[in-house]
């Protein structure tokens, strides 16, 4: 360790005899009557010529902290020197003295301990809530999150530095739908310049006009109207009743056979229906269920006629069958007494 000597004067001033003793940091002043014996005289001025101080090498700081101000650049210090910490960018003071004082070659004890700044929480978001990723403390970054059919907006980040959280927060606005597409032969109320999350349109169809699809949109979150459009169409449907299936009108809607008309129908005389009698003109212009169609019936009496006669014919020709092979056995028996 480098050290430095006191330097000492003795001088005599009349009935006193004052000894000296200077260093860089002290200054001592020694005097004793005249009637001081040589010996004690003698014992004083070598003490003070052997008397040495040490310097103190640059102090250690503890975790997050550095030397404050132009004695970071020093390597030595000397006796008596009082050096002071502040904490590195981020952290802050967290209790205890920030100064250590050099004696006899050695810093006192360092108090000070440094802990990571922490901003907390931000302030509130309105239709929304803020995350903390990494945390709230120095260096963190808080994300917004916006409610469902909201939307940040706003440039830049919003970070935790030392005196706190620095930039500027987004804000959660109102997701908004662009008029919704127009549709052919209809039109939709209400009408706006620009409509806002859950707004709900409803589309009408021209006069003599079916609407096919929904009817109602509503503006969603991500700023389309769900679901898609309707169509609107004119429904005709064709002549329920034909010559070719055999059926006639026999009662409901009449020519011209628009969307959701309703006819019943009748097989001709003499044919069955083979389907069902009511249909419905529906929105592609078909009926619904599918047209019946008419085959020829065959009358129950008839049936029972027809059942009547196949019995007796085949009642005639067992008895028939039967009749022949008893008489043929009948002229077999008689053969032999006429000798044949």
């Amino acid at each position: 360790m480098p050290q430095s000597h006191r330097s000492s004067a003795v001088q005599l001033h009349h009935d006193a005899i004052f000894l000296e003793l200077k260093s860089a940091h002290r200054f001592y002043t020694y005097s004793h009557d005249p009637a001081m014996s040589v010996t004690a005289l003698f014992l004083l001025f070598s003490l003070g010529i052997a008397m040495t101080v040490q310097d103190c090498s640059r102090p250690l700081g503890g975790p997050n902290m550095d030397i404050k101000g132009d004695d970071i650049t020093l390597d030595s210090f000397p006796d008596g020197a009082k050096v002071t910490f502040v904490c590195d960018v981020g952290y802050r003071s967290a209790g205890g003295s920030p100064s250590v004082t050099c004696t006899a070659g050695k810093w006192s004890d360092l108090r000070m301990t440094c802990e990571s700044y922490n901003c907390g929480p931000a302030e509130e978001v309105t239709n929304g809530q803020i995350d903390y990723p990494t945390g709230t403390e120095f260096g963190a970054e808080a994300v917004v999150i916006c409610n469902t059919g909201y939307k940040p907006v706003g440039q830049g980040r919003y970070i935790c530095g030392d005196q706190g959280w620095m930039g500027r927060l987004k804000t959660c606005e109102v997701t908004t739908c662009s008029p919704p597409p127009a549709v052919p032969n209809a039109t939709f109320s209400p009408s706006k310049e620009f409509y806002e999350y859950r707004d709900v349109i409803h589309y009408s169809c021209l006069k003599d006009l079916v609407l096919g699809g929904s009817n109602s949109l509503t503006c969603s979150e991500n700023g389309t109207f769900i679901p898609d459009p309707p169509t609107c169409t004119s429904v005709l449907c064709k002549k329920p009743d034909s010559p070719e299936r055999n059926t006639e009108w026999a009662g409901g809607a009449r020519p011209p056979y628009k969307h959701k008309s309703t006819v019943t129908l009748k097989c001709i005389s003499g044919y069955k229906m083979n389907g069902s009698a009511t249909v419905i003109c529906e929105i592609n212009n078909q009926w619904n269920p599918p047209l019946p169609v008419c085959e020829h019936d065959i009358p129950r009496t008839l049936g029972i006629v027809f059942g009547v006669l196949s019995s007796v014919a085949v009642i005639t020709i067992c008895g028939c069958y039967c009749y022949g092979v008893q008489k043929k056995k009948r002229f077999q028996d008689l053969s032999p007494n006429f000798g044949l």
